[in-house]
């Protein structure tokens, strides 16, 4: 429990790569959004499309676990880092 929280203290300081990471995961999220779009618009209803949807899907998904993590880590990792810094 010990190493976990201070784990968690760690990454909680490093604000430059959670930024980074939150940054790179809307991105990832944006461009699967926008491959579903494409999907959508200009291809005709077969299996190319809904496995261009589907790439869409687990971009999309991948680049939201990405980005929810870098802002877990910006916002409730901060405070939990003031929390412990309370206590000493």
């Amino acid at each position: 429990m010990k190493r976990l929280k201070q784990l968690l203290i760690e990454q909680a300081g490093k604000e430059r790569q959670n930024l980074t990471l939150l940054l790179i995961g809307a991105s990832i999220f944006f461009l699967g959004i926008g491959i579903i779009y494409y999907a959508e618009h200009y291809f005709s209803s077969s299996l190319k499309q809904e496995l261009c949807a589907l790439a869409g899907l687990l971009f999309s998904i991948i680049g939201a676990i990405l980005a929810a993590t870098g802002y877990l880590s910006l916002s409730i990792l901060r405070i939990f880092k003031f929390i412990n810094d309370d206590k000493k």
